[in-house]
């Protein structure tokens, strides 16, 4: 069964090569790996060795377009039956394409897995289900980023990713698989390294924002409204208003746009849910 491997990267040639290797040390080889460089300004001379070395392509965008727009165009060069994405600060570890591989040979549409957090591994942050559950995805997406999805090349050209969504992309194409009735599936293992809040990475951007720039990323929620159901609805409302509040300015106006965009009683439930977590010491979530 051939797997094709979708990396997407902008401005990270240091985190790619890195990567790279991970995938150049996988039991399990891909056929190819397209790297889909999402018009760096910064030189990926450094890492065109490794990228040469998984047998690679390297396809630099002439204009900046998004991750989602990157990753529908790695799916248009892909020829492998089954398309494994990779972001490139995470790193797969050796058994991650085999793992995957075991779970499509015997009929997966789609695959999530767990994951550990790079530089804290006794992290690990595993979802039990063994298949992908509604129960699971009214919470939020509780399995993992993108580098621990893949699915068949042939569905993935059918539905392709949300260019219009600025976040949520993962989630949001988690949703359209389950509500389609795909045969998607969870591997209760940590399979990957995930690299949790870089400088450059979304949550440091998220608490820059003013709270009048939060619209957009709340898409993913009002697109699945319907999926969500008043409660989980509002709980995502008020959870992405609210993401990082301790390190934003102007706290008042962002607990104010909470109560007024999903309701008094689902931002009380954040900060309830925030002092649960404190007190019990659970580990991050995504």
């Amino acid at each position: 069964m051939d797997i094709s491997v979708v990396i997407t990267t902008c401005n990270r040639p240091a985190f790619l090569k890195e990567a790279l290797e991970g995938i150049a040390a996988q039991t399990y080889k891909p056929k190819e790996v397209i790297v889909v460089n999402d018009c760096s300004e910064i030189s990926y001379e450094s890492a065109l060795d490794a990228i040469k070395k998984v047998n690679g392509k390297h396809i630099l965008l002439k204009e900046r377009s998004g991750a989602n727009r990157a990753r529908n165009i790695g799916i248009e060069e892909c020829s492998g039956e089954i398309i494994a994405f990779l972001d490139d600060d995470d790193i797969w570890l050796p058994n991650y394409l085999s793992e995957i591989s075991e779970q499509y040979q015997s009929g997966a549409v789609a695959v999530v897995t767990g994951f550990k957090q790079m530089g804290k591994e006794n992290v690990v942050v595993i979802n039990s289900d063994v298949e992908v559950t509604k129960t699971s995805l009214l919470r939020g997406n509780t399995y993992c980023g993108m580098s621990g999805f893949s699915c068949r090349r042939e569905i993935l050209e059918q539905l392709r990713f949300d260019e219009t969504l600025p976040n949520g992309q993962d989630w949001d194409m988690f949703v359209r698989l389950l509500t389609r009735e795909m045969d998607f599936r969870n591997i209760p293992k940590a399979l990957f390294l995930y690299r949790f809040q870089n400088e450059d990475g979304i949550g440091a951007k998220v608490r820059r924002l003013a709270p009048k720039d939060i619209y957009p990323r709340l898409a993913s929620a009002y697109k699945h409204k319907e999926f969500l159901e008043d409660y989980w609805f509002k709980k995502r409302v008020s959870e992405q208003v609210l993401f990082s509040l301790k390190h934003k300015k102007n706290k008042k106006d962002w607990i104010l746009l909470s109560i007024r965009l999903a309701g008094f009683k689902a931002t009380v439930n954040f900060f309830f849910r925030a002092l649960r977590r404190k007190v019990l010491k659970k580990p991050m979530s995504i």
